[in-house]
């Protein structure tokens, strides 16, 4: 019998959806294995024993203005998330950064459902941008929320210019 594995991974699922479940998982062969063994055997449809889902990375229920921040594969739970405040009719801007447009997972589709919230950046692109986080903190209203999701230098990256900007700690997520 194979041994049992526990692994967390972020829904992309809308939240309001019960009758499926998506995650989206990068492969990385240079990683510990999990992610390479899910590409090598799971396919859609595949069925897993899984628990409830437990949210690690909640979204605030008022009215302020949210910020999305997403580095490479940290837009699995921010995919999430916009859809939830597209819904409810809150405010959000959505800032994703990737190596290339290829290789940005959902790109297309967030295009669509957020042509004016989306905000595109290429880090290894002839004549890409790249983010301007101190930008985007210092435009944004003075009580929003910044939610931020990806690799470690992108978690740390806001931290910083949060606190040279004076934004407050618990303003980020």
């Amino acid at each position: 019998m194979p041994a049992v594995v526990t692994r967390q991974y972020s829904l992309v699922t809308h939240p309001q959806r019960r009758d499926t479940i998506e995650t989206a998982v990068l492969r990385e062969d240079a990683g510990r294995g999990g992610s390479a063994a899910i590409h090598a055997s799971w396919q859609i449809g595949t069925r897993l024993a899984t628990d409830e889902p437990t949210n690690q990375f909640p979204l605030h229920e008022d009215g302020r203005h949210a910020v999305l921040i997403a580095g490479g594969i940290g837009i699995t739970p921010i995919k999430a998330m916009a859809p939830a405040l597209k819904a409810r009719g809150s405010s959000f801007e959505l800032h994703y950064s990737g190596r290339t447009p290829t290789k940005m997972a959902y790109r297309d589709w967030l295009a669509i459902e957020f042509p004016r919230q989306l905000h595109l950046y290429y880090t290894r692109t002839k004549g890409g941008r790249r983010i301007g986080l101190h930008s985007i903190m210092r435009c944004a209203p003075a009580d929003a929320l910044f939610y931020v999701s990806g690799p470690g230098q992108l978690i740390e990256a806001p931290r910083l210019a949060a606190r040279e900007l004076g934004i407050a700690a618990e303003f980020l997520q």
